[in-house]
Formats: structure tokens, C-alpha cells, sequence
């Protein structure tokens, strides 16, 4: 398909992802040789008219990735409305000067191994920088640019997201991937604070995915419900290094967040559902776990083998089963005597009755 302006707009692709991504897309713009120069701002005052019917409320940005300019949106309702979307997306660059390829982007990692891989994940609160709508009717909110929990203008906010982009760039031994789940797009380290603010900002949601050095991989969710879910995984590991990387992570980020819990298991896409398992408390998108309910600054949401509480949180007990590690601003990480043990999936069911019921006053009703 082509349009005025001489902008081909890749149907098969976008069929393809859309197939794939249900209801978020990620579009990329290619420029060819005889473009003129466009940036990702330049685009980004161009599409700012677009709005998707029943959602008139939303604004949509333009970044840049990685040998072009991504666009990421929600809800794209089927193969029909993306090409609605890329021809108005083509329509308003054309004039820029623009001339390429409207595509959609579904780079995806490498064959990794089934077996032996063992993952670490950790789900964290940070209240300062989640908003909660839910009672919230859009007809009473300014225009929106968002429809998330996240406030992406709060410092805060910021500060995890360049942590977390730092911490990339850092360990990453090759591609960088940011965007939604099954839109993500081959990224420079420079390019992911834009890309999962923007993601945040008009999706809901953002993820960055990349290898290490070592063989493993790394995973972050910016969830719906206002909580970052990281993981990092390694293959044919046994000692307690996993774990370790990312405890020191969420030393570094400690000043930005009020709690988080750190799950052990098998790797995989790392889920609301996997990162809090269900049989000791609430998964982030139930009732009690919307990132701006009171009980997060003043209780603990569960128990897990390892934990940072705020300053504000009681200690957990018995006391002389945690083993407690002080990080900055007065937050503190805690594990379970048993702590590799329990990481490791061997939870003996006697012992976890007994932390609950010590705990049952800090276990909301979960208990």
C-alpha cells in the first residue's frame, strides 16, 4: 500500500503483529535514502492530532529506536484499524518530508533454552510514582495523555526508569529491547528512558528485555497496576548469584520505593501472577494491590523469603527468623533464615503456616 508522498505502508508485517498483539501495537517509521531528515520530535508534533474513535482522550508520542522512529498504541482494534492508524500516521509525515516504510515492530530475543535456566523476580511498590484512576471517570480528568498508573512526571518515576536504563546499559552484552511485550524494538541505551516513559505514558505499560555477558537474560515490567516487576535469569547456575544482582539492585534503587518481594523460579515471561504467586497473597492487579492503597506504605502485602520494607513497615516475625541488611533511606532488606531454600521452591507448608499466622496482622486479609 502506498500513499501520497511516496510512503509504503508494510501491510503483511502489520498484519502479522497485529495478529500477535491483540490490542497494542507498536508502529515504526523506516526511513529510506531519499528522506529528508525528520526526527522523532519533528514526528511527534505531527501525529498529535491522531485519536482512536471511543478513545479521544488519548495522546500518542513518537521516539526513537534503533534505524528508526517508533510509535506505540493502544487499543488497536484489528488488522483494519492499524491500517486506519499507519495511513493517518503516513498522511501527517509526508508533508515532514518523509519517505519510507510504516511498519510494525516485533523484534523478539534469540532461541533460549528450556532447561536448565532458574530465574529470580522481584515486584515493587513505589508509590510515589504510580497514580491510581480507578475512581476516576475520564469526563472529570484533563485531557489525557495516559491511560496508566503512572505518574510519569513525578521525579521519582524518572529516577527508576534511568536506574533501570543505566543498569542496561551496564549489563547488557548486546541488543537492547524495549516497548511493549510483543512489540518491543531493538533499542540504543540511550533511546530506553524515552521509550518506556512513552510506553507508560500512552499504553499503560512498558517492558525492557536483554542479555548478559553470562548467558542470562534480564526483565523488566512496568505493570498496568503501578508496580515494576524485574527478574534476571541464568542458565546452568546453582550458586546464589542470580539472586545476589538482584539484591543489589534493589539496593540501588532503594530510595525510590516503598516495598518489594523477591520471588524464586523457572524463567519465563515474568507476570504479575509469577512474581507473586498466588497461594501467599493477591497478584498487583487485585482490589487490594492498586499501587496507591494506603496499606502498601503502613503493612506488609505478604511473605516472602526476601523482602525490602520501608521505614514505615513493621518487622516481621519471629524475629530471630529474619536476617536484616540496611539499604538507604531507612528501608531495610530482609530474608528468611531459609532463604535460598525457599527461593528455591522448597517451602514446607508447616513452616509457612507458622509465618503467616506470626504475621497474620500484617498479611491484610489474605491471612
Amino acid at each position: 500500500m502506498s500513499v501520497p508522498g511516496g510512503i509504503v505502508i508494510d501491510e503483511k508485517k502489520i498484519k502479522k503483529v497485529v495478529s500477535q498483539a491483540w490490542t497494542t501495537l507498536g508502529f515504526f517509521c523506516v526511513p529510506d535514502y531519499r528522506s529528508a531528515h525528520v526526527t522523532a520530535e519533528d514526528i511527534d508534533r505531527a501525529i498529535g492530532h491522531i485519536r482512536v474513535p471511543d478513545h479521544t482522550d488519548q495522546r500518542f508520542h513518537a521516539v526513537g529506536v534503533r534505524n528508526g522512529i517508533g510509535i506505540f498504541m493502544t487499543p488497536v482494534l484489528g488488522y483494519k484499524n492499524a491500517l486506519e492508524i499507519a495511513e493517518a500516521i503516513a498522511e501527517s509525515i509526508a508533508p515532514l518530508g518523509f519517505t519510507g516504510t510504516i511498519t510494525a515492530r516485533d523484534d523478539q530475543p534469540g532461541r533460549r533454552p528450556n532447561d536448565g535456566r532458574r530465574g529470580y523476580s522481584a515486584a515493587i511498590s513505589s508509590v510515589e510514582a504510580a497514580i491510581d484512576h480507578r475512581d476516576v471517570g475520564l469526563n472529570f480528568r484533563p485531557l489525557r495523555k495516559n491511560t496508566d498508573r503512572w505518574d510519569v512526571n513525578s521525579p521519582v518515576f524518572r529516577q527508576i526508569v534511568e536506574a533501570l536504563a543505566a543498569w542496561a546499559t551496564a549489563h547488557a552484552s548486546g541488543t537492547i529491547l524495549a516497548g511493549v511485550i510483543l512489540s518491543m524494538t531493538e533499542c540504543e541505551p540511550h533511546q530506553v528512558t524515552d521509550i518506556i516513559t512513552r510506553c507508560c505514558e500512552d499504553i499503560g505499560w512498558a517492558d525492557l528485555l536483554f542479555e548478559t555477558a553470562d548467558g542470562g537474560d534480564w526483565y523488566a515490567h512496568f505493570s498496568m497496576e503501578g508496580w515494576v516487576l524485574v527478574g534476571t535469569e541464568i542458565k546452568g547456575r546453582t550458586d546464589d548469584e542470580p539472586a545476589d544482582e538482584l539484591f543489589r539492585l534493589l539496593a540501588e534503587l532503594a530510595p525510590l520505593y516503598d516495598y518489594a518481594e523477591i520471588s524464586g523460579g523457572g524463567w519465563g515471561p515474568i507476570t504479575p501472577s509469577g512474581a507473586m504467586p498466588q497461594h501467599l497473597m493477591p497478584v498487583p492487579d487485585s482490589l487490594y494491590m492498586a499501587a496507591n492503597h494506603g496499606f502498601i506504605r503502613n503493612s506488609i502485602p505478604g511473605i516472602f523469603a526476601a523482602q525490602v520494607l520501608g521505614p514505615d513497615h513493621p518487622d516481621l516475625q519471629p524475629s530471630d527468623r529474619w536476617h536484616i541488611t540496611p539499604l538507604e533511606a531507612g528501608r531495610r532488606l530482609v530474608t528468611l533464615d531459609t532463604c535460598q531454600e525457599w527461593l528455591a521452591g522448597n517451602i514446607d507448608a508447616e513452616d509457612l503456616r507458622a509465618l503467616r499466622e506470626a504475621n497474620r496482622d500484617l498479611l491484610f486479609e489474605e491471612a
